[in-house]
């Protein structure tokens, strides 16, 4: 099950932006790098799986999960573990 309808991109990005090892529980950042990078992004961040930001300031454009973006992610591990 592509839980909640994720595109195999937003997936990938979502998986990618892990848990840190020091919480465990707050989100490691993705550099976005292409204007599809941005784009997944955004449609992550709408559906409230995460936030972007940049680019500009310190860091490039960056997307990191949070709390509702971990669940999920951790709901999407399991999903591929199962199928």
């Amino acid at each position: 099950m592509t839980w909640p309808n994720l595109t195999p991109r937003q997936q990938a990005m979502l998986i990618d932006s892990e848990p840190d090892d020091v919480t465990g529980t707050e989100g490691v950042g993705i550099e976005l790098r292409t204007g599809a990078d941005y784009a997944v992004a955004k449609a992550l961040e709408r559906r409230k799986l995460g936030h972007r930001q940049g680019p500009g300031g310190f860091l490039p454009g960056m997307y990191w999960n949070n709390a509702t973006g971990l669940a999920v992610r951790a709901a999407v591990i399991t999903d591929e573990a199962e199928g």
